[in-house]
């Protein structure tokens, strides 16, 4: 038979115990506290409604939105996946307000335009050199607003729609239309034979939609879809930082 172990002795036990066990929870709790300031995860920060905000001095669209056509210096470059409605957002700091396409992800961090970011800080855009102040960051508050808010970001096309990469983005485009048909995105959509985003590469011309809801997914362009002969004349510009000088934007196997 086992022997029976005093009530008395079970308490002491647990009072000898205890103290460790608190001890260590409230080290894994500071831990964890250190950590977040540290690394400054932006993904609680935007459960708050704040995130920390950096600069992005080099434009990319993740779903294929041409920089040739649209003001590359009105960008957001958010972790979160990219939908068919919430491409457009407002972000505030310092009592100032500026307004963004998020066509792009990145890995964790919530970027922005150079320019647009300097504004924010300084009131300021980076082209004005001697008001660039370069820093680590700082705190913002977004929120995702209307897709119509964003056009005035469009600026290469006479239809006034999204221009996208018709060799790249059909994955993307294809979901808006087919699981979205209602959405933003599915209704001002526009594909163009430009392969890359940075518009090095492909055709200035505008292309026929497949039909998606047939099983087509490939676009009909006056040109080989997906052409990468150089393309000359639909230069992009980035503003680096944190000099404010102008790089030219280059494509896939350009130097």
């Amino acid at each position: 038979m086992f022997a029976k172990t005093p009530f008395f002795s079970i308490f002491a036990l647990l009072g000898t115990l205890l103290p460790y066990v608190s001890a260590a929870a409230i080290v894994d709790r500071s831990s964890i506290a250190d950590s977040i300031d540290v690394n400054r995860n932006t993904d609680i920060l935007a459960a708050n409604g704040e995130i920390w905000l950096t600069p992005h001095d080099r434009y990319s669209s993740s779903v294929g939105v041409l920089g040739c056509k649209v003001d590359i210096n009105h960008m957001a470059y958010w972790p979160e996946a990219i939908g068919c409605d919430d491409i457009c957002v407002e972000v505030t700091a310092f009592d100032r307000t500026v307004t963004l396409l998020r066509v792009d992800n990145s890995v964790g961090a919530h970027d922005i335009s150079f320019n647009s970011w300097n504004y924010l800080e300084t009131g300021h855009p980076a082209t004005e050199k001697n008001q660039i102040k370069p820093s680590e960051g700082f705190k913002a508050s977004y929120k995702t607003v209307d897709p119509n808010n964003c056009r005035q970001f469009i600026n290469g096309t006479a239809s006034g729609k999204l221009p996208f990469s018709a060799a790249t983005s059909i994955n993307y485009i294809s979901n808006c239309v087919l699981n979205a048909p209602n959405s933003w995105v599915a209704k001002n959509f526009e594909l163009w034979n430009i392969y890359d985003s940075q518009c090095n590469l492909g055709y200035n011309e505008i292309c026929e939609t497949p039909d998606f809801k047939n099983g087509f997914n490939q676009a009909k362009c006056p040109h080989l879809l997906g052409s990468q002969d150089p393309l000359v004349g639909q230069e992009v510009w980035d503003i680096s930082y944190p000099s404010g000088e102008f790089v030219e934007v280059k494509g896939p196997g350009q130097p």
